[in-house]
């Protein structure tokens, strides 16, 4: 049995964790943003050559959208399925600083996809690839996890869904580059929308199963769903 010291010693190892991925998924974010830029338009542009270099950046725009809603799942879900942690395993620090990596490259890929989307299929594949590869670490921090806490505790059945929906849009998203020249960008809006209604679908009808459930477990007190 643990003393008092070491369980309040694990929980700080994880608070400094948490600590950790905050700050790289915050930065992660800012940088995002420093990506939108406007060209210079020189002394007193007017309002046309204003209104032009707005709308030209159109692929950033994509870019940044898609980004944003890759880190800000991530962090969410990274969250979630270490909730219950109370102890920092050598294992879940590890992966954790892998997804970390994955998550401190993407504004580079993410600019790169704002420059070269609409251009080269190698773009599209080698930013979902890198997607790929954080929700698969997701994953696999989910299985450690699973491994060590109680079943009760770990993440919601449709947080279990909506990961793996994320993931095959990106692994679909890889050729799309290919197979749809100069519509990268919006073939991964495309497939990512696809798959936030898949899991709005998923969670009503487990919330339906789980309604139905207890329904049956009010008229039968004995029974188990």
């Amino acid at each position: 049995m643990k003393t008092l010291t070491e369980e309040v010693r694990d929980e700080r190892g994880v608070g400094r964790l948490f600590t950790l991925c905050d700050g790289v998924f915050a930065i992660a974010m800012t940088l995002l943003a420093l990506d939108l830029r406007l060209p210079d338009l020189g002394k007193n542009p007017g309002d046309a050559a204003i209104r032009q270099a707005l709308v030209d950046p159109e692929p950033r725009y994509l870019s940044f959208l898609i980004s944003l809603y890759a880190i800000a799942s991530y962090w969410r879900r990274h969250r979630a399925e270490m909730r219950t942690v109370r102890v920092g395993r050598p294992a879940l620090v590890r992966l954790t600083m892998f997804l970390l990596l994955t998550i401190a490259v993407l504004p580079f890929v993410s600019d790169v996809l704002g420059s070269y989307g609409n251009q080269a299929g190698i773009v599209v594949a080698v930013y979902a690839g890198v997607n790929v590869v954080a929700a698969g670490t997701l994953l696999v921090i989910r299985w450690v996890v699973d491994r060590h806490e109680p079943p009760a505790e770990v993440a919601s059945e449709h947080g279990r869904y909506e990961l793996w929906f994320d993931l095959a849009a990106f692994v679909l998203a890889v050729p799309s580059g290919y197979v749809l020249p100069g519509n990268g960008p919006q073939a991964l809006i495309v497939l990512l929308a696809l798959s936030g209604v898949a899991s709005f679908v998923t969670r009503l009808l487990l919330r339906r199963r789980g309604d139905a459930g207890a329904q049956t477990r009010e008229v039968f007190p004995g029974s188990r769903s």
